[in-house]
């Protein structure tokens, strides 16, 4: 998931890929960085996961792993592996978000849309963060 992310960024570019001098091919220092920075962000998470709680996806692949301890110590009887499913819960597809990026300042006016709220959005959006579009805006861009 954190990959497919990073390419719908556009954060990962083929110039970030390094061939080795055993022919194989790796991600340069940066990509790697931002990478893991997108992967401990996806891991920090929360989810729903046992009694309607919110954990963080670390916390609950922690518990499988220690059910899973207790069940090869013959500590429990029974094993039950949960991962909940890790949805990407957006609504700026890649088509809208290029749309925003690119909106000028009258196609803004003609749309209805705040200065402000444009701006934020655009910020968000061009520091590769995914944004919130309220329905209100979402069906101006549309």
């Amino acid at each position: 998931m954190s990959v497919i992310q990073l390419l719908e960024e556009k954060k990962i570019k083929k110039s970030d890929f390094i061939i080795t001098e055993n022919y194989h091919t790796r991600l340069g220092e940066d990509v790697a960085k931002l990478l893991i920075e997108k992967i401990n962000s996806n891991f920090n998470a929360r989810y729903n996961y046992k009694n309607g709680k919110n954990y963080s996806y670390q916390v609950i692949l922690q518990d499988n792993l220690q059910q899973l301890a207790n069940f090869i110590l013959d500590k429990k009887k029974e094993f039950d592996f949960v991962i909940p499913k890790m949805d990407l819960n957006r609504n700026d597809y890649f088509e809208l978000r290029e749309k925003i990026l690119k909106m000028t300042s009258d196609e803004r006016k003609n749309l209805g849309i705040n200065k402000s709220t444009l701006w934020h959005i655009q910020k968000n959006l061009s520091e590769g963060r995914t944004t919130k579009l309220y329905e209100k805006v979402l069906l101006k861009v549309q």
